[in-house]
């Protein structure tokens, strides 16, 4: 999977993104590409998230819309899956948009949502349909801020639950540390941010702490425009999940326009994830 953040997703950044990784196609399987925020009255006020439109700041109940960044064009998922065709044996891409909210802002607005059951209801129900809608293979959440609700736990739970149940079912995925906040949220995946690190000690004994406490729900964090890996020691990551066999089933990049989103790093990454794949 390649988390894609944009700054300003407009035509030609996605026409970049989409040349850039057009050629790698057998690499990867689906994209979590920024794309939902979470959104109601106060979302851009001084300290707010700032990931909303002026027409989706409002609501003192909060709501799924498009957003982080704003403006996002509607049809972005299907731009992808158009641009970029199918992968290895004809796979189609699978589209895991992110829902969004803070980095860093506060959490009065996201609060809201977790805290009120009628939002909550209201919240899931658009998801289902927009995923219907637009034919996703599922959500990715990315909630980083301080401050936020102990109810987070029994809204993620209540969320997965619904999008297992719906038909299609709708996939789940969470950008993490290396453990889940709870074994009561089925989640489809649980993706490391914790094996972003530059240091391969870290990145082995975290490998090995998601894989305990996740086991094949454990995504495998890596961050190529994070730091500038060598051959050598994107290999040695590599082996080391490969020492997993196919308990690891999923590895996750992280990419952005505004740090050179497919910068040289990135070509020491595709073999090897051909061969994952394989």
């Amino acid at each position: 999977m390649v988390l894609l953040a944009f700054k300003r997703p407009d035509p030609i950044t996605v026409a970049s993104m989409i040349a850039h990784l057009k050629p790698n196609r057998d690499a990867f399987t689906g994209l979590a590409y920024q794309y939902f925020a979470i959104c109601g009255t106060g979302s851009n006020d001084v300290g707010g998230s700032n990931d909303c439109s002026e027409e989706d700041a409002v609501g003192l109940l909060p709501h799924l819309a498009k957003g982080h960044p704003t403006p996002v064009a509607a049809d972005l998922g299907a731009q992808l899956s158009a641009g970029l065709g199918t992968g290895l044996n004809g796979s189609p891409l699978e589209l895991w948009p992110v829902i969004s909210y803070g980095n860093p802002g506060n959490a009065s607005v996201l609060n809201r949502l977790l805290n009120s059951n009628a939002a909550t209801q209201a919240f899931i129900n658009d998801a289902v349909k927009t995923a219907h809608a637009q034919k996703l293979t599922g959500f990715n959440f990315d909630l980083e801020t301080a401050g936020m609700s102990a109810n987070l736990t029994t809204f993620l739970q209540k969320f997965t639950v619904a999008m297992h149940a719906a038909n299609p079912r709708i996939g789940v995925s969470y950008d993490a540390g290396n453990t889940p906040l709870s074994s009561q949220i089925l989640m489809d995946r649980w993706i490391s941010m914790g094996t972003y690190t530059s240091s391969l000690p870290d990145f082995i004994s975290g490998l090995a702490e998601g894989i305990k406490s996740s086991g094949t729900a454990f995504g495998v964090g890596l961050c190529p425009i994070c730091y500038a890996a060598s051959p050598d020691s994107t290999k040695a990551r590599f082996d080391a999940i490969a020492t997993y066999g196919a308990e690891v089933r999923e590895i996750d990049l992280w990419a952005a326009d505004y740090t050179g989103a497919f910068n040289a790093s990135w070509d020491t990454y595709w073999p090897h994830l051909k061969t994952f794949l394989e």
